[in-house]
């Protein structure tokens, strides 16, 4: 399943090689819907190859703001509560983006943020 997101590295992302020599980017992040009071969801996110060394070039750090396009993949796997999923991103694509900032109301209060 196709995914596009914008949203914040959770964690600050590392950079690992299988036993062949693949390169692996992983990271996290959160994603969050347009309301202040949407709850925060959390996302593996992995880029493997090419596009993994070249992220880990760029390094970007803990809480940077991306556009990512990838797929959807889910893995079951055992945890201390029982049987658990966890869904990942396996980026095809990875741009860094800049909030802009608040606009000034026309009564010169901040408007909500526009994402």
């Amino acid at each position: 399943m196709k995914a596009i997101l914008k949203a914040y590295l959770a964690r600050k992302p590392e950079l690992v090689y299988t036993n062949q020599g693949t390169a692996i980017w992983k990271t996290s992040v959160a994603v969050r819907g347009r309301r202040k009071e949407d709850e925060a969801v959390f996302l593996e996110v992995l880029a493997l190859g090419g596009l993994a060394e070249a992220l880990a070039e760029m390094d970007p750090p803990k809480g940077t703001y991306a556009h990512l396009e990838g797929r959807l993949q889910t893995e079951t796997y055992e945890g201390k509560d029982g049987k658990k999923t966890r869904l990942t991103l396996v980026l095809d694509d990875f741009a860094l983006l800049v909030r802009p900032k608040k606009a000034e109301g026309a009564e010169g209060t901040p408007s909500e943020d526009l994402f």
